[in-house]
């Protein structure tokens, strides 16, 4: 089976094994400190380590794709009162998870934005273009910190992280479903979450109204926003080509699957 991160051809969108753990390293501190603080609030707690409202939780090796060389990257929670769940600074070259919203994420969520602001530090193209900057001005007296969704997810320094960080998730929770099938235990159990891992997928590419519908696979119910301002420009004749390329990875990665699920088989029936 080869990983859906391949249809991502520039190096600079997957993470290899080595930042894969490091991910999972910062994951497991940020739920070490503040996983079980019931109530307390962090900043009293850590009130020793907290300097200018944030606290190092971990930092990470990389490998920079725009200067081409390995980089360190510092992982911060924030307690400033911001919109945002998390963020890649670059001037600062640091990754920030502001407490105030990402305590609220769930697991796997929490997971793919460390994932996500890393694919940031990352890539080879940073430059913030100016629909990209009026995208994120806050109007006055909003809630969220995007002010365009076209401007934003679509831009060219914003689409490409946003896939990636998706495919990632979903790759992810293709292999750990493998990886619990080849473990043996709970086989059937593990295979009908394979089966029900295609069929839905499927079903995606079938009738892209599952995003308006909200019926949609765990792996893709985080990135509705994403999704839904590509299913609502995919007639624009400006903004359709990237839903054209999201459609084109999804279906590609199907085949994949499916060539590999015909293969599995075929082993099997020599073996019977």
């Amino acid at each position: 089976m080869i990983p859906f991160k391949t249809f991502l051809i520039e190096k600079a969108y997957e993470l290899d094994a080595q930042e894969n753990k490091q991910v999972e390293e910062t994951f497991r501190a940020y739920e070490r400190y503040f996983g079980n603080l019931d109530g307390e609030d962090p900043r009293k707690r850590f009130k020793s380590v907290i300097k200018n409202d944030r606290m190092l939780i971990n930092t990470i090796k990389y490998f920079d794709h725009e200067t081409k060389e390995e980089n360190y990257i510092p992982v911060y929670v924030s307690f400033v009162n911001f919109a945002a769940d998390a963020s890649y600074e670059q001037k600062e070259n640091v990754i920030e998870l502001y407490y105030k919203h990402f305590d609220k994420l769930t697991d796997l969520v929490k997971r793919n934005k460390i994932v996500h602001e890393l694919l940031h530090a990352k890539q080879h193209y940073k430059k913030l273009d100016p629909a990209y900057r009026r995208a994120v001005q806050k109007r006055s007296g909003a809630k969220t910190t995007i002010r365009s969704e076209r401007g934003y997810f679509f831009s060219p320094n914003e689409y490409p992280v946003q896939l990636a960080s998706l495919v990632h998730e979903m790759d992810r929770q293709y292999m750990l479903i493998l990886s619990n099938l080849k473990k043996g235990s709970n086989y059937k159990f593990w295979d009908n979450q394979r089966r029900e891992f295609l069929r839905l997928l499927d079903q995606f590419i079938r009738s892209p109204k599952m995003v308006e519908d909200g019926n949609l696979p765990n792996y893709l119910k985080n990135e509705k926003r994403f999704l839904m301002t590509l299913f609502r420009n995919k007639d624009n004749s400006k903004y359709a080509k990237y839903y054209r390329d999201f459609k084109k990875k999804l279906y590609f990665y199907f085949q994949r699957l499916q060539a590999a699920d015909k293969k599995k088989l075929d082993s099997s029936e020599e073996l019977a």
